[in-house]
């Protein structure tokens, strides 16, 4: 009878090798999901949608036109379409890439769904605080 042969420590966990390989903690995990996103976005059998290029499109126009909104002194309206053009972008984005879950374990996806439900709860308080510190900075300003 053949021995098993030995997985390496940096390889995915599947199947038996999942429960003998012990979880990392930390910061540690955080660097090497880094290095292994980083390496995954180089690889060359790794091919980009087109939808890929035009989300990386769409968010440099969503920048820009932030921006211009903020320093130009155009309408109060005008300045909602950025936020409308970001909030759209951002949903073309989510769109395109729920497809992914499909091909993951259940336990994957439901990893995935969690990270993406915190996202949108970072997002939601980050701009909540952005918003209370503005309205603060202006009322401190004055008429």
């Amino acid at each position: 009878m053949a021995e098993p042969a030995e997985v390496p420590k940096d390889a995915p966990a599947t199947g038996k090798e999942s429960v003998q390989t012990p979880r990392r903690q930390g910061l540690k995990n955080f660097i090497l999901a880094l290095k292994h996103i980083n390496e995954a976005s180089v690889a060359e059998n790794v091919k980009q949608r087109f939808s890929d290029y035009v989300t990386i499109a769409l968010v440099v126009l969503c920048i820009l036109s932030l921006v211009v909104a903020v320093s130009l002194d155009v309408p109060p309206g005008v300045k909602f379409l950025p936020l409308a053009f970001t909030v759209g972008a951002v949903l073309f984005y989510i769109i395109n890439r729920m497809g992914i879950i499909i091909s993951l374990t259940a336990r994957q996806a439901l990893i995935v769904w969690q990270i993406l439900v915190a996202g949108f709860w970072l997002g939601v308080t980050s701009a909540m605080l952005v918003m209370l510190v503005s309205m603060y900075c202006l009322s401190q300003m004055g008429p």
